[in-house]
Order: C-alpha cells, then structure tokens, then sequence
C-alpha cells in the first residue's frame, strides 16, 4: 500500500515558505507611498505605526530608526529626531564591522546597515548637535566620521576576500569560471558611471563641515586633507569651496551657508535571474534542475526631485551647487561590495541546489508510485530554492537624492529666499549679527513646496564687537 504523504520536514519546509510573516517591506509600505508623494506628515505617522511591532533586538530596528531620524526631522520634530538618532547610532557601533550575513544561513538576517548609512546618521547628529548648541557632540560626530571610513574600506576588503575564499573552496561552485562568464551584468544592478564618481565608502559633506567649521568655528581639523578630498571629488572650480580658502576663523564678516536636501536616494530592490548553473554533489546530478534560482540587490535609482534652486538676497542670486550626490555615494559603496554579495549569493545557489537533492532523495521512492507527491516534492524543491536565495533589499528609504549648499554674505537685513526650477520657493531670515548662520531647508519631490527645517547660527555681537575668541562654537584648545 503506497503512503500518500511527505516527510514531516518536508511539510513543514513548505508551510513554513508559504506562512511567513509580512516582510518589513510590507508592514512600511504606507510609509513609502507617503513619502514619495511628498507628504512628510503622513510619512511620519505610517512610519509610527509600522513600528509599533519593532521592538529591542528586532532585524529592522537599526532601519526603522535611521527611517525616523530623517522623517522627523523633515516634520521638525527635534526631540523625535535626537531619540532616535541616539538609538540608531547604538546599535550601529555595536554592530559596526557586520555586513555580508553568513552564506550558509537561512533568510537575510539582521540589517547592520551601510557605511553610508552610518555616515549620513553622524552627519545629522554633527547638524543636530550644532542647532543645540551641542559643541563637544559636534566635532565628535565629524571626528568619528574620518576614523570609521578608513576602517570600513579595511573591514569590506577582509570581507570580501574571505568570502570570495569560501567560493574558490567549493569545487561544485565553479567560482572563478562563472565570473568570468558575463552571466551578470554589474551595470544592471549598478549605474557605472554614477558610482565611479566617488571615492568608495565617502561623503563629501563630512569633510565640507570640518572644513567650515575650522575656518567659522575655530575647530582644530586637518584643513588640507579635507580640502583635497573636496578637491578630488568635486574638483577645484566650486564656488562654495573657493570661498572657504579665502577667509580665516577670525573673518569678523557675516557669513550664511545654505544647505538644501532634495529628492530621494537610490533605494534597493531585488534582481530575479535563472541560471543554467550545472551542480554536483558527491557525483550526484541535482535533481534534474538546470535552470536554478539565483537573486542579487539593484539599486533602483529615483528622478522626481527638483535639481536646480536659486538663493537669492540683496538683490543678487547665486545657483545653489551640488555638495553630496547621494546616487553615487550610495553607488560607490554597492560596487564596492558588489563582488561579496555575489559570491554570497552563488553560495547560497549551491545550498539551495542541495536542498532539492535532499528532497528528492527523501521522497523518489513515493514519487514514482504517486502523482500527487510527485507534485509536491516538486513545489518542496522550488521552495527550497527560492527560500536560500534571498537578496537583501532593504536599505535607509528616505535618505535625500542630493545635498547643496551655497554661502553668501548675510545681507544687512538677513532676508534671504530659495527658489527652484519648478518655480516653488522660500523666504527666511537669519541674523546679521551672527559671525556664521546655517540654514537647512529640505524639498522631497519635484513641484512640493520648499520647506525651513532649522535656521540657527553662532559667534554673536558682530554688530557691537570685534570677534572675540571665546565667541566661536569650539575653544580653540578643543
């Protein structure tokens, strides 16, 4: 008499494949819709309450918090933003130095998060720290900034060497042949020319910040080197970075900088192939698969932003100019780590492949006399597959697309306006007494109105008195 059932572990493979929980993907859907409209305040509470299931310890919970840092501040929310900044920056150093997940594990795991991502969260606590007049948690941020660059350029190339290690190791993977085999095309999943840009693992805004704040602040940075690295980047002809070679920490004139977020970074998505990888194990065909389930991450890159904006006072206007194109910092990184994730995913292939033999070995015996188990080994083998090769697609949704500034002097009446090229604008005043004032404005999508997240300054009196030393945000000792 033939059994028509599967083995329990079978069963229990399958149900599990088909009764996953919803992804964070799905539960911050709303989130996403929001803030691709422009609608910051929505984005916020559809963020909230997608979070009411991410609790201490979850896999998303650096992401959520990042994602919150951004959408809280976009709703001027300051209090909200420094929690979370607080909280997101925790659980990046404890887990600073992770990344590619091991190979021979199940799922995508915990998200650790980019160096960009880490990047861009000390960037808002060096501007958050600097609208509360934070000083000492200000050259802190930009001080760790210089430090964990260099060790994540170290840490992702060990990364990849080992990883690469464990490829070359399997005889069945066939790793070198199939890297050489054009099957994947790295300029699908990567713009080239967008990526080669940048220097791996840099953002230029880091370095323009030391830079300012040693010319307005008095802050002891390395002048030079941040400059040269502006220079390589950007190259010598910006305007905003001419200026700061021409003036001195104890340039007794107004100064403002403006610095405007507009549109949205490149995001992750998840690249489907089916490959004709032929793999054995133990002499053993697999199963007669051919075509085998193979998934990379793609960034997908967003266009609705305004990309030209005017600021104008005291009736002269200057185009505000690109400081950080988060396109190719984001691109820089994910080329640099490219060659890991597709050695991690042809190495979870290969597991995947061995599942189906386990499989159908399990199960070839009630296969021939069953048509319907037939069929479910066969949904059991797919399964198998697609559950080990997962690309992970997760990544900081709402970082911006680019970051200008521009600097002029304070005009005597402090009212300056920013106007982009959809014809939206904004108008604010700053103080003319101030040595340096900072404005940070943000616009999400082409056609929205421009919005005012903060306007503060430092070194004050300029009117009554020369500047005196201890006028400036940082002590000269610091």
């Amino acid at each position: 008499m033939t059994k028509n059932y599967l083995p329990q572990s079978i069963l229990s493979f399958i149900v599990m494949g088909f009764c996953s929980c919803a992804s964070y993907q799905q539960s911050t859907q709303d989130f996403r819709n929001s803030w691709d409209l422009g609608d910051e305040v929505s984005a916020l509470s559809d963020l909230e309450k997608a979070g009411q299931s991410i609790k201490s310890g979850h896999d998303e919970e650096l992401l959520w918090n990042m994602e919150m840092v951004t959408v809280s501040r976009a709703n001027k929310a300051n209090d909200l933003t420094d929690i979370h900044i607080d909280r997101a920056k925790s659980i990046a150093d404890e887990n600073f130095g992770g990344g590619l997940i091991d190979p021979s594990s199940k799922g995508i795991g915990e998200y650790v998060g980019h160096f960009h991502d880490r990047n861009m969260l000390e960037i808002y606590r060096t501007i958050r720290a600097l609208e509360s007049k934070n000083n000492t948690r200000a050259q802190s941020a930009l001080t760790e900034l210089k430090f964990k660059r260099q060790e994540a350029e170290e840490i992702n190339r060990k990364r990849i060497i080992d990883i690469e290690s464990k490829a070359r190791e399997r005889n069945d993977l066939k790793y070198g042949e199939f890297m050489e085999s054009g099957e994947i095309d790295q300029n699908e999943l990567v713009k080239e020319e967008v990526a080669k840009k940048y220097q791996e693992f840099y953002n230029p805004m880091g370095d323009y910040l030391r830079l300012v704040l040693t010319n307005r602040g008095g802050a002891q940075f390395d002048f030079g080197t941040n400059k040269q690295n502006l220079v390589k980047t950007l190259g010598e002809n910006v305007s905003f970075l001419q200026q700061e070679e021409k003036i001195s920490a104890n340039d007794s004139n107004s100064s403002t900088y403006v610095f405007l977020e507009t549109g949205s970074a490149p995001h992750r998505i998840e690249k489907k192939y089916r490959l004709p990888l032929v793999l054995f194990y133990n002499g053993m065909p697999p199963g007669g698969v051919l075509y085998v389930p193979f998934a990379l991450p793609q960034l997908n890159y967003r266009d609705d932003y305004d990309g030209k904006f005017t600021l104008s006072g005291d009736k002269k206007s200057l185009p505000m100019e690109v400081l950080t194109d988060m396109d190719s910092v984001v691109s820089a990184e994910f080329k640099a780590k490219l060659p890991g994730e597709i050695a991690k995913a042809l190495i979870q292939t290969v597991l995947a492949v061995a599942s189906q033999v386990a499989i159908e070995e399990a199960t070839k015996d009630q296969q021939q006399d069953n048509l319907g188990v037939f069929l479910l080994a066969t949904v059991a083998k797919v399964a198998a597959a697609e559950a080990f090769t997962q690309a992970d697609d997760r990544s900081w949704y709402s970082l911006p697309k680019q970051i200008l500034v521009q600097k002029v002097p304070t005009p005597k009446n402090g009212k300056l306006s920013v106007r982009a090229g959809s014809s939206s604008d904004v108008s604010f005043e700053v103080n003319p007494n101030n040595q340096t004032n900072f404005v940070y404005l943000k616009s999400i999508r082409r056609g929205n109105p421009i919005k005012l997240i903060s306007s503060f300054g430092f070194g004050e009196g300029l009117a009554n008195s020369a500047l005196s030393s201890n006028s400036k945000i940082f002590a000269s000792n610091n």
